[in-house]
C-alpha cells in the first residue's frame, strides 16, 4: 500500500514536467491570423502572427476548408507571399466561396491553433499600388503643364488582365492639403493648374470595383520652371460717368505669369447673357473701357454686369 502511494505521488509530480518541460519549455502560443487580401479577385494571400514558440522549434501549418466541401486542405504555397503566409493561386481560389482558415503551431510538446478566419475572396480585394510614376513638364500654346504617367500594379500572376480605376493627388511640397483628381481608367493625366517656381508632390492609387483603394504610390517630386504660370485674376477698380451719357471703367491687371497677356472685358445687360464688348480704348491710358456718347451702351437705362478676363485662362486638369 505504501509503495502504491509513493508511485502515485511520483506520477502527480512528473505530470507538469511533460507540459512545461525540463528547462521551462512549453507547447507553442496561439497564432493569430492578421490579414487576408486579394490583389485581383483571382488569387489571395493570408498572413499570421506567431505566438510564443515555447522555447522549442515550432512549425506552422495553415488548414482550410470550403463552405461547399467537408474535406480539409493544407496551404498550397508558403513561399510566394513571404514569411508566415499562405498564397492561394487560381487553382486554389474560388470566388463567391467562403474559406474557413486556421493556423496551427506545433512543437515537440504540443500544438495550438488560431481562431478561425472566414474569407470570401470578393470581399478582401485591395490591389497593389500603381508603379513607375513619372512626371514631366510640357508646353502647349505657350502654356506650361504637367504630364503624369504610371503603370498598373504588379501582379503575382503576370497573365491577369484587370481594369483599374485611378486617382491622382498633388500638392505643393510645403503644403499639407492635397488636391485629389479622379482619373478614370487611363494611366496618364494632364495637370494645368501650376505655379511657376514651385515644387510639387504627386502620388497615384487604384481600385477594382468592388474593392478597397490601394495604398498611395511612392511620391514623385517635380519643380515647375519659373516664368511659366497662368495670369492672375484682374480686378475692376472703378466705373465712372461724368454726365450720365458716357462712362469709363478701369481695372488692375494681376501678374502676367511671364507671358504677354491680353485682357477682354465682358458685359451683360440685365436679363441677357454675357458678350464680348466692342471696346473703345482711351488713347492715352491702358486698362480702360470708355463708352462714348451715342454708343449702343448708353441708349436707355441698363443695369450692366462687367467682367474683365485675362486671355489665357486654364483649368485644373485634363484627365
Amino acid at each position: 500500500m505504501k509503495q502504491d502511494l509513493i508511485s502515485s505521488v511520483q506520477i502527480i509530480l512528473f505530470l507538469p514536467l511533460t507540459t512545461v518541460g525540463l528547462a521551462g519549455q512549453s507547447f507553442p502560443g496561439k497564432p493569430k491570423i492578421i490579414r487576408c487580401r486579394s490583389l485581383e479577385k483571382e488569387t489571395f494571400s493570408c498572413w499570421w502572427k506567431p505566438g510564443s514558440d515555447g522555447g522549442l522549434p515550432t512549425n506552422y501549418t495553415l488548414f482550410y476548408s470550403k463552405d461547399s466541401e467537408e474535406e480539409i486542405y493544407e496551404c498550397p504555397d508558403y513561399r510566394t507571399s513571404g514569411p508566415n503566409s499562405c498564397y492561394f493561386n487560381k487553382n486554389h481560389t474560388s470566388p463567391w466561396t467562403t474559406f474557413n482558415i486556421t493556423v496551427t503551431a506545433t512543437n515537440e510538446i504540443g500544438s495550438n491553433s488560431s481562431d478561425p478566419q472566414y474569407v470570401d475572396v470578393t470581399s478582401i480585394v485591395q490591389p497593389g499600388s500603381p508603379v513607375n510614376l513619372t512626371l514631366e513638364t510640357k508646353r502647349s500654346a505657350n502654356i506650361m503643364y504637367l504630364w503624369a504617367k504610371w503603370s498598373p500594379p504588379l501582379l503575382a500572376d503576370a497573365n491577369s488582365n484587370h481594369l483599374y480605376h485611378y486617382e491622382l493627388r498633388i500638392k505643393p511640397e510645403e503644403k499639407e492639403e492635397w488636391e485629389t483628381i479622379s482619373v478614370g481608367v487611363q494611366t496618364q493625366c494632364k495637370i494645368n493648374r501650376l505655379n511657376a517656381g514651385m515644387r510639387y508632390v504627386v502620388q497615384v492609387r487604384c481600385t477594382l470595383d468592388p474593392g478597397e483603394w490601394s495604398e498611395w504610390s511612392s511620391e514623385r517630386h517635380i519643380l515647375i520652371p519659373s516664368g511659366q504660370s497662368p495670369p492672375e485674376k484682374p480686378t475692376i477698380i472703378k466705373c465712372r460717368s461724368p454726365e450720365k451719357e458716357t462712362f469709363t471703367c478701369w481695372w488692375k491687371p494681376g501678374l502676367d505669369g511671364g507671358h504677354p497677356t491680353n485682357y477682354t472685358l465682358l458685359y451683360s445687360k440685365e436679363g441677357s447673357g454675357f458678350c464680348a464688348s466692342d471696346i473703345f480704348w482711351n488713347s492715352t491710358s491702358n486698362n480702360i473701357f470708355k463708352v462714348e456718347e451715342g454708343s449702343p451702351y448708353t441708349v436707355g437705362f441698363y443695369r450692366l454686369l462687367w467682367i474683365v478676363m485675362a486671355q489665357w485662362r486654364i483649368t485644373s486638369s485634363d484627365c
